[in-house]
């Protein structure tokens, strides 16, 4: 009798634990599949980076300045970052293979045409693509962004980008507001986006 008991108690528990390990299992699933995924590019990052930024538009916080660079639109006319300072700048580095900048495309694209009439300009620098393969990937899905192409991924090394997508946040002053890695969608982006316009 006693024997039945200890081993009665020794099943009961082991299906306790057999339960546990499968719900722990099953939270562990659902946390990396809520975590901003990003898809690594090779780049080699030069000492003089920026520091990334990460804290959202902290007014005491130190802000690191953009560095100025100018690339090919894909009507092929030069755009310069310098030449834009005095505006808002939002610039998300993506490429056509990247599945993570392809999800948060549309949203880019909507937000694009909600801030149209204010003092925003949207630029998504794709890395390590030409020109021809970025506007036919561009017309496909009807995307509005400017687009610029940087085919040797130079303003991306510049940037410190290793991994995609980023967003970079850039202020009237050419200060880099705030940056992050992975993916953001439209109620996030008109989070940093307002706030970004409020500062100036």
């Amino acid at each position: 009798m006693k024997k039945n008991i200890l081993i009665g108690g020794a099943a009961i528990l082991l299906f306790l634990f057999v339960i546990y390990t499968t719900n722990q299992q099953r939270v562990s699933s659902k946390d990396k599949e809520t975590s901003e995924p990003v898809q690594q590019i090779v780049v080699e990052q030069p000492a003089n980076s920026p520091i990334p930024v990460s804290s959202i538009l902290n007014a005491s916080a130190t802000l690191a300045d953009s560095i100025d660079f100018t690339l090919t639109d894909l009507d092929g006319n030069q755009v310069n970052l310098q030449d834009l300072r005095g505006k808002n700048v939002y610039l998300n580095f993506w490429a056509t293979w990247c599945k993570w900048c392809k999800k948060e495309l549309p949203d880019i694209n909507k937000v694009t045409g909600l801030y149209k009439d204010k003092d925003l300009v949207v630029l998504a620098v794709s890395v390590g693509e030409n020109q021809k393969l970025v506007s036919s990937f561009m017309q496909e899905h009807g995307y509005e962004v400017t687009t610029l192409v940087d085919p040797d991924k130079k303003v991306a090394e510049e940037y410190g980008v290793t991994a995609l997508p980023v967003s970079i946040f850039i202020d009237k002053n050419g200060k880099i507001a705030h940056r992050k890695l992975g993916t953001m969608y439209e109620e996030e982006l008109k989070t940093v986006i307002d706030e970004l316009l409020l500062r100036s």
